[in-house]
């Protein structure tokens, strides 16, 4: 038995690993929510700008038309207000987070007072809280919301200061719990449990990975407005390709919605199983493509694609070449000839007259011979599979499977124990790379979400 054969013939009663199907499209809900809220972050500067112009005028008219004594008062608080207000419209999370941090000082200021502590102690709790609050608030690790571990573990920094002042204490083991808390703020937002995860499953099956990555602060994408009905339609297209993933079974892993390395752009579907990381790109099109094969006169064969009568631009696929050279380049894969991530485009609404085939896109550059100066000569070819959407579990499952490792001594071991055959040994091994390959993918791309 071939390892493909061994893999699709493994029980399917075990689910795909990975993300659930339900965050599917979080990207592009992301960006719909992040529209809106630039809209109305808009307005609201609109009406700032609306009042500071009118404060200006007013607090003008006081001084010099009404000679009011304390005009020159009125216009400092009215644009210190103006001021806060326009950064907490402006950048709200921060406006918390700055709120959470002097609340913390507050309460850490009213205990020193109420049990008269050291200045030292005091200033020090204070800082202790700046940095709690800049710790969790500036983690980029994950998408997850800093407000109720920030509000925890500020929380700790006075109650643990009066506690110990009340049973009058050594002065300074409040700084215990606090520094635990803060650290477990951070180690919370921070995803630390799944760094340690992806660290320890890369040593184990020799996976190399970059683990320098720099998320965008701004979920919306390249500064684009786009069309929300539109992006509404892509989301549904992400969920209807989910629900096909979800039929792969064990060994595959999907993790959809995806930030990648020092980009604005996400990968829709990414799927790890046999035949290693190929990047799953969801395209809704209305009409039909065809697929029309040839075969040359040297023997050499290949197709034609048109979408609606007319040839397939590079416009629908590169975008996600670009997705898949990205997460190439996470794994040091950037390198390697061909294509190490294969690209497959999940067409949904568009009819096909074929289940799947290979589309070859071809990049030219102006050649450097003399003669035609519109002469263009190939630099480089990628190849993308369209696939019916309906067909994706069908297409995956049929990739050929790869030899990624070799079993360990203890692997042997343990299965010669258990009456396994080598073939059943080999196979656990490859299933044990393709987890781990899973779990570093998982710790590499970050989730979009709405937040």
């Amino acid at each position: 038995m071939s390892e493909a054969d061994a893999f699709s013939s493994s029980p399917a009663a075990r689910p795909t690993g990975g993300d659930s199907p339900s965050v599917a499209g979080g990207s592009l809900r992301a960006r719909v929510h992040a529209q809106r809220r630039a809209l109305r972050v808009l307005t609201a500067h609109f009406a700032l700008t609306v009042v500071a112009i009118t404060t200006a005028a007013t607090t003008a008219a006081l001084m010099f038309i009404i000679s009011f004594p304390d005009a020159l008062s009125f216009g400092a608080y009215s644009a210190a207000t103006i001021a806060l207000v326009y950064g907490a419209v402006t950048f709200p999370r921060r406006a918390v987070g700055v709120a959470l941090g002097l609340a913390a000082s507050a309460a850490v200021l009213w205990v020193s007072s109420r049990y008269h502590v050291d200045a030292l102690i005091t200033w020090t709790a204070v800082g202790a809280a700046a940095w709690t609050t800049a710790s969790v608030f500036n983690t980029r690790r994950s998408r997850r919301s800093p407000y109720l571990p920030a509000s925890t573990a500020l929380a700790v920094t006075p109650l643990s200061m009066g506690i110990v002042s009340a049973l009058d204490w050594n002065a300074w083991l409040w700084a215990l719990p606090a520094a635990a808390a803060g650290l477990a703020a951070v180690a919370w937002r921070a995803e630390w449990i799944v760094t340690f995860r992806a660290r320890r499953a890369a040593v184990r099956s020799h996976i190399k990975y970059r683990t320098g990555y720099h998320l965008t602060s701004r979920p919306e994408g390249d500064g684009r407005w786009m069309n929300e009905a539109n992006l509404e339609v892509g989301a549904d297209a992400e969920a209807l390709t989910a629900a096909q993933l979800s039929r792969l079974g064990d060994p595959w892993h999907v993790l959809h919605s995806r930030s990648l390395h020092n980009t604005a752009a996400d990968a829709d579907h990414i799927v790890i199983g046999p035949g290693g990381v190929v990047l799953v790109d969801s395209k809704y099109r209305s009409g039909h493509f065809e697929c029309h094969p040839w075969v040359a006169e040297d023997g050499t064969t290949g197709a034609d694609w048109a979408y609606n009568g007319a040839p397939v631009m590079t416009d629908l696929v590169g975008s996600a070449l670009f997705e898949a050279d990205k997460i190439a380049w996470a794994f040091h894969a950037d390198d390697v000839p061909g294509q190490p991530v294969p690209v497959v485009l999940a067409i949904h609404g568009a009819r096909m007259n074929v289940p799947w085939g290979e589309l070859i896109i071809e990049f030219t550059a102006q050649a450097e011979t003399e003669g035609d100066p519109n002469e263009q000569q190939v630099t480089d070819t990628k190849t993308v599979t369209l696939v019916d959407a309906t067909h994706l579990a069908e297409y995956l499952r049929q990739l050929p499977a790869r030899r990624f490792t070799s079993p360990s001594t203890r692997e042997f071991a343990a299965g010669e124990a258990a009456g396994q055959s080598l073939e059943e040994i080999e196979l656990a091994a490859q299933r044990r790379y393709i987890r781990d390959l899973a779990t570093v993918a998982e710790h590499l791309f970050v989730p979009v979400s709405a937040d």
